[in-house]
């Protein structure tokens, strides 16, 4: 009994833990100019594995807005490169995250490895 609750508890960290792991298989590097038609003049919301959640909108220029449920909000600029994007918010410092696609699907890697979905907001 005690090992069968040890074994469906550790089933959602193991379950995190793979998502965590990498992009969907099958999911491709974009160019530079991909991300930008993907994500230029669109609003995203983004789930991560805590349950919070980041709304983002990326204006049609290189200017962006980020708020968190948990409270936090920035407002700064974006640019595009090859399988990468880059912002730099008044309190995100500059930095550079690998996203792939998959089909109409984006997909980020977090500094802490996790990988999360934008999800067009309409």
């Amino acid at each position: 009994m005690n090992q069968l609750l040890v074994t469906l508890l550790l089933i959602p960290a193991a379950t995190a833990f793979a998502q965590a792991a990498g992009f969907p298989d099958g999911a491709t590097t974009p160019s530079a100019a991909d991300i930008q038609q993907h994500i230029t003049g669109k609003a995203f919301d983004i789930k991560l594995a805590d349950g919070s959640m980041w709304h983002v909108q990326y204006g049609s220029g290189s200017d962006y807005d980020f708020k968190s449920s948990k409270g936090f909000a920035d407002h700064g600029d974006w640019k595009a490169e090859d399988g990468k994007i880059c912002s730099k918010g008044s309190k995100i410092p500059y930095s550079c995250s690998e996203v792939r696609m998959k089909g109409d699907d984006m997909y980020l890697k977090r500094d802490s490895g996790e990988i999360v979905q934008f999800v067009e907001t309409h």
